[in-house]
């Protein structure tokens, strides 16, 4: 990851990367019924709270979904990736609260486990930004000599 990449296969990658979250969280939670896990930071939740969580989980990834598609900046750079650690943490949390039917095979908790180190190298790197988010609200000068 030597040069940024281009707006285009930013775009595309975080919209695949949302497409892939939403399906298989869906498709796991509401379909084949997987189990979140009712103890959330030591207090035992009820079935409804827990039922809420799960629609939680799949409805969280729409928005940012909706930001790529549209390539509407709202932050700085800075901030931005604020969210991206923030993200990935929060992917391995939810990677964390998922309790497959079959502990013995892989399942959606493995593939989300994976999928939070690509907001980790894309905060590292910095380069999972688009260009027009890199120079939000900011007054460009130039010098002519």
């Amino acid at each position: 990851m030597q040069k940024r990449p281009s707006d285009l296969i930013i775009r595309v990658s975080r919209i695949l990367f949302g497409l892939i979250l939403i399906s298989t969280l869906y498709y796991n939670l509401m379909i084949q019924w997987d189990k979140v896990d009712s103890n959330f930071f030591w207090v035992d939740l009820g079935s409804t709270v827990v039922e809420y969580i799960t629609y939680f989980f799949i409805g969280v990834w729409i928005f940012p979904l909706i930001m790529w598609i549209t390539n509407k900046c709202l932050l700085k750079k800075k901030y931005l990736r604020i969210i991206q650690i923030v993200f990935g943490i929060f992917l391995f949390y939810v990677a964390n609260q998922i309790l497959p039917l079959d502990p013995d095979k892989l399942d959606v908790d493995v593939l989300i486990w994976i999928m939070w180190i690509l907001p980790l190298v894309a905060w590292i790197t910095g380069k999972s930004i688009t260009s027009s988010c890199m120079k939000h609200h900011e007054k460009i000068t130039k010098i002519r000599v």
